[in-house]
């Protein structure tokens, strides 16, 4: 059911004559290391492994790309075109058979996935088009490279939706939350390995009086700073000096930090009481129990200085 397409990069390595090749999986795929290696090392190639995290094809090991002829990046689709580095995809095969029973009220659906899900949106698409739906399945920004794909900082196949509800096909509940905050839409989750099927409405209650209360927390705090990562997909540094230029003309003052690695362990040595997150926005939303202090984005910054009302999910456009 779940296939990283190792033979796909194989006649691309052939053609750039590569001898020495890095590899850079996920933290969730570290395990399979070693057969990976295995699987080149086998065919004449030298391999050496990335230890770095790997948020992402935000996150691409530019240290590594200097000592290796190409490096190959697991389990992502690309956001940049960047030269010597190649894409595996990882896709989870699923039976279409399970949308014949799905039931869904509205009859306009916009239909979303993760990358792992997505290549099969087209078909899906199809089965629901049969039984009567009428579905939108959009392309979005460059950042994006399947139609109906969602990254967790990117919702743009969802801009201007003329849907009446949205189907998330996959596990997990947050880029569904996210779909949510950015349509103001019904969102369903519908996970086709297990048949879970359920619409997200609590939780995204639950998520946003959380994140309210990180932004009250820091209205409270006397010293803040903001974060600027500097992964290639992440760096926002000009976003963070607004932000700063913003935050002084309203009367906090706000330093900004620059790291490769956004880290509890990172910013324990600072006595900041709240962090501003121009990185990637899941250190706000996933990690923010592993931080002693809140961890806001530039839009919950935003209305802790009064300049902005309404909420929105952070964006990488």
């Amino acid at each position: 059911m779940r296939k990283l397409d190792l033979e796909s990069v194989l006649p691309e390595l052939q053609r750039r004559k590569a001898k020495r090749i890095g590899i850079q999986i996920p933290d969730g795929l570290k395990y399979r290391c070693e057969k990976i290696a295995e699987f080149f090392e086998s065919r004449g190639y030298e391999v050496v492994i990335s230890g770095s995290a790997c948020y992402g094809a935000c996150d691409v090991d530019l240290d590594l790309l200097r000592d290796v002829d190409v490096l190959l990046h697991l389990a992502h689709t690309p956001i940049f075109d960047i030269d010597r580095v190649l894409y595996v995809p990882y896709y989870i095969d699923y039976d279409l058979e399970v949308f014949e029973d799905l039931d869904i009220e509205e009859k306009r659906i916009a239909l979303i996935a993760s990358a792992q899900y997505a290549w099969k949106l087209p078909q899906v698409k199809e089965v629901l088009e049969g039984r009567g739906y009428e579905v939108e399945l959009k392309t979005g920004s460059k950042r994006v490279k399947m139609p109906g794909q969602v990254l967790g900082c990117n919702y743009t196949v969802l801009r201007n939706s003329k849907a009446e509800a949205v189907l998330f096909v996959g596990d997990g509940l947050f880029h569904p939350i996210g779909a949510k905050i950015y349509t103001k839409k019904k969102v369903y989750r519908f996970c086709p390995l297990d048949g879970e099927f359920e619409e997200v409405e609590r939780d995204v209650e639950d998520f946003l009086r959380k994140r309210y209360v990180s932004i009250s927390k820091a209205i409270e705090a006397e010293r803040g700073a903001i974060i600027v990562s500097s992964k290639i997909g992440q760096k926002r540094l000009g976003l963070a000096l607004k932000l700063k230029v913003l935050a002084k003309e309203r009367g906090r003052n706000v330093e900004v930090i620059y790291l490769d690695d956004v880290t509890p362990q990172r910013l324990e040595n600072f006595l900041y009481g709240y962090y501003v997150n121009t990185a990637c926005p899941r250190i706000s939303y996933d990690d923010v129990e592993l931080y002693s202090v809140p961890i806001l984005t530039p839009q919950e910054f935003e209305i802790l200085l009064g300049v902005r009302k309404d909420y929105e999910v952070d964006e990488i456009p």
